[in-house]
């Protein structure tokens, strides 16, 4: 390399420099600048899942709308939709809804698609992994096509309380 390439080399890299450090963190790619999931609703799962599952002869989405997940909303009545607490002190919308307190679940006016217990309830906010696959070809093998956790069953499936108990039911 010649004097004069390698002085333009150095102006090059140290102008970089110079520009990472006046922009600050902002220069720097981090985990931070990646996009966060969102919750979607079962609905947008079911868009795909159906077709995916068709050939197995299983459907998610219609195994989910036979199960009380599909129905939990429905099961509070107005009080405990508005400020209802559980025996653990807990929203009862918390377990009756998908995502809430997550960045999902707001009301049922702002947040419909989010009332029960839906897919992201367990499997996590969707938005990511329907971007993900959305943008693959179809039958096109994606490295991380699988969504991310959501809560835990025991998170609102106590198996030490029966709150049909606490509530008075049998």
């Amino acid at each position: 390399m010649s004097g004069r390439a390698s002085l333009i080399l150095v102006v090059l890299v140290a102008g970089a420099a110079v520009a990472a450090l006046a922009l600050g963190p902002a220069a720097v790619p981090s985990a931070q600048a990646q996009p966060k999931a969102k919750y979607k609703g079962s609905e947008a799962c079911k868009m795909c899942h159906d077709k995916v599952h068709e050939k197995a002869g299983y459907n998610p989405y219609q195994a989910w709308k036979q199960m009380k997940h599909s129905r939990a909303f429905a099961a509070l009545n107005a009080e405990q939709v508005a400020s209802g607490k559980d025996p653990q002190g807990r929203a009862c919308v918390q377990c009756h809804t998908t995502g809430y307190g997550k960045g999902g679940f707001v009301s049922a006016e702002k947040t419909p698609k989010l009332t029960n217990v839906g897919c992201e309830a367990c499997h996590g906010p969707g938005s990511l992994h329907i971007m993900t696959m959305a943008m693959a070809d179809e039958g096109e093998e994606i490295a991380d096509k699988k969504i991310g956790k959501g809560a835990g069953c025991t998170q609102c499936h106590n198996p030490h309380v029966s709150y049909k108990k606490l509530y008075g039911g049998k």
